[in-house]
């Protein structure tokens, strides 16, 4: 797994490698599955029971991925929960899956406040998508972060990729931007899109762009990923609030 753009460690809102100590450790114990080495998906109803003594100010984030059917956005998913990124005998998503996963944060600031992100991935079929107006309304409404998944085999989605952006630009609120991260999956199989292509795109829209294998995943790179994702979306909050940023 690579990306194009990395964030400066020595200059991030968030502690990055705090994830990494004992105390984040406590945290983990609570959102991870017991059994594996993985997030758990504590779905629409349920929450990590924390103890006193972990008890956090709470976040909840709304994050869409859209991409054609095969590109890998469910399995994206899972790899973002420390799962195996497998898309052999994937079946087509219908309608809406959410995925909702917990995430601990520690600001970078004197007082190295922490902070517990609830991060809700919508995972919406694009056939359903597609046929029905309302999963679309239903999906683009409140949202914090899309997502954008193409398959490095994809060069025809790759091509209409801004203009979906714009699009999906046009549909959100404008006081409530949400933020954009696009996911190139499956770049060491069978891919038309190169390197050079995608730097390109980063450079002239000024959006990341990432370069995901599916070859192995596990939950150090997910952490990894799961950082960004939370460094994103508390910039942004900070910048709707109107504070101003060193």
């Amino acid at each position: 797994m690579t990306t194009l753009m990395t964030d400066n460690q020595s200059n991030t809102l968030l502690d990055h490698q705090w994830i990494n100590s004992e105390q984040a450790a406590e945290y983990l114990k609570v959102i991870k599955d017991r059994s594996d080495n993985q997030l758990r998906d504590f779905s629409l109803l349920f929450s990590p029971a924390l103890s006193a003594t972990l008890v956090v100010k709470q976040y909840r984030y709304k994050i869409l991925l859209i991409g054609k059917t095969g590109c890998g956005k469910t399995s994206l998913i899972r790899a973002l929960m420390g799962k195996e990124f497998s898309t052999v005998n994937a079946q087509p998503t219908l309608g809406i899956q959410t995925t909702n996963v917990y995430w601990p944060v520690r600001v970078n600031q004197p007082n190295k406040p922490l902070f517990m992100f609830r991060l809700d991935f919508w995972d919406v079929g694009y056939t359903s998508s597609t046929r029905y107006d309302y999963i679309d309304s239903d999906s683009m409404d409140s949202v914090d972060m899309i997502i954008f998944v193409i398959s490095a085999a994809d060069r025809e989605s790759f091509n209409e990729l801004a203009a979906l952006i714009e699009e999906k630009r046009k549909q959100s609120s404008t006081n409530r931007p949400f933020v954009s991260l696009i996911f190139i999956t499956k770049f060491d199989q069978y891919a038309v899109l190169t390197d050079s292509d995608a730097k390109e795109f980063q450079a002239r829209y000024n959006i990341p762009v990432y370069l995901f294998s599916n070859v192995y995943s596990n939950m150090r790179l997910a952490t990894s990923y799961l950082n960004l994702i939370a460094e994103k979306l508390y910039k942004r909050d900070l910048e709707l609030s109107g504070q101003v940023l060193s």
